[in-house]
């Protein structure tokens, strides 16, 4: 189970699930292309809303990877490498965390992520 919240006003984004959901997700991201629907949250509190969609896709023209916002969709689109950093970082952090811990991925924090991204935020569904 997974749900992406959106706040017009930061424009952050949080990805947050399940840690069977965010592993299935990293594993995802592995492949070229793909898509998955999220849980809506009629609540997002303090977002402003939630999403219903990822939709993915591997960019060979591209070194980074851009994480963007378009309508109700979280459009993650990038290299090889960058998506298998991506999928590395949420992967990791759903083995790792504790329940209440989360991680930014955002740039220029990380360097596979595009300058264009929207700042993600990855959490446990509370």
């Amino acid at each position: 189970m997974l749900q992406v919240l959106y706040s017009g006003e930061t424009k952050e984004l949080e990805l947050s699930g399940t840690r069977q959901g965010l592993l299935a997700f990293g594993q995802l991201l592995r492949g070229k292309a793909g898509s998955c629907d999220l849980s809506e949250n009629p609540r997002p509190s303090p977002y402003e809303r939630s999403l219903s969609e990822i939709a993915f896709r591997e960019d060979p023209e591209r070194a980074t990877v851009s994480i963007v916002t378009e309508a109700q969709v979280l459009r993650i689109k990038g290299g090889r490498e960058a998506l298998d950093l991506l999928a590395d970082n949420l992967e990791g952090f759903a083995s790792e965390a504790g329940a209440s811990d989360h991680c930014h991925v955002d740039f220029p924090t990380y360097d596979y992520v595009a300058p264009e991204s929207d700042p993600l935020v990855i959490a446990f569904m509370k």
